[in-house]
């Protein structure tokens, strides 16, 4: 089973940057509380540019990605956030080392 690696990169609307990062902590919260097929979830946000922020998540395999964008609470949390976002960038990746 190879793990699977979202690197989620997101350009926020400056106005919205404070609002937004309260949201996807609690979503860190609820993906981690909820789904024990996710590894990690992490936020960052750049040094330099406090608009650009960065999820990695890693998750067990495809069916717990699938899980995780069905679940009610990530449903809210990409309508709530939807226009705190000015673009969103999305990479996926299999881990190597496993």
């Amino acid at each position: 089973m190879t793990a699977i690696v979202l690197h989620v990169e997101l350009t926020l609307h400056a106005e919205h940057r404070d609002a937004y990062l309260t949201r996807a902590l609690q979503h860190r919260v609820n993906v981690r509380a909820n789904e024990p097929a996710c590894q990690r979830f992490e936020i960052s946000v750049e040094e330099d540019n406090p608009n650009l922020v960065r999820l990695y998540e890693v998750y067990d395999d495809q069916a717990a990605v699938e899980h995780h964008m069905q679940t009610p609470y990530m449903i809210a949390y990409r309508e709530e956030t939807a226009p705190m976002i000015a673009d969103r960038k999305l990479t996926r990746a299999l881990m190597t080392h496993e």
